[in-house]
């Protein structure tokens, strides 16, 4: 397991598959509700997208997190324009937000996890749900709590000390 979590291609394709993943689903069936909450579906892949977002900017460096939502965005695209471009616009925004957050603070890997997801998830949950679907407070309130909670599931696997 060692040997493939340090393959140089392990985080990026679990980046792009989890978007590509979430955006198929969401295409696929919508907005759903499950245990008393409302939220697209699909929206697990994307809490992960922000963790191995981290993973990627760690191993790759700045600019490759970008190159790789590109190619998950061409690739939706084809699916489906609307949510291709809920998707890149949320995540440009929420990303870049990410994105600092994980660059600038200088504390440990746990924490920064932990604290750019608590300011992107939002953030992208309320852009993406509204260009997709409209403004719907049930859906976004959703998305953004199991996005989060889905982010912190890589978590119990970091045992890094930075």
């Amino acid at each position: 397991m060692s040997s493939l979590i340090n393959n140089k291609f392990f985080w990026p394709i679990l980046y792009l598959s989890s978007i590509l993943l979430a955006n198929y689903f969401v295409i696929a069936f919508g907005i759903v509700k499950f245990a008393g909450l409302t939220f697209p579906a699909g929206v697990i892949f994307v809490g992960l997208t922000f963790s191995f977002r981290d993973f990627v900017q760690r191993k790759w460096g700045d600019w490759a997190c970008w190159i790789w939502m590109i190619a998950a965005t061409i690739i939706t695209f084809f699916l489906n324009q609307q949510i291709a471009i809920a998707s890149v616009t949320a995540f440009i925004v929420s990303e870049t937000v990410d994105w600092a957050c994980f660059k600038f603070l200088k504390f440990n890997l746990k924490k920064r996890i932990y604290i750019s997801n608590l300011f992107s998830c939002p953030l992208d949950s309320m852009i993406f749900v509204t260009i997709a679907f409209g403004w719907y407070w049930p859906a976004i309130w959703g998305q953004a709590l199991i996005k989060y909670l889905s982010g912190l599931l890589v978590l119990p696997f970091i045992k890094v000390k930075n």
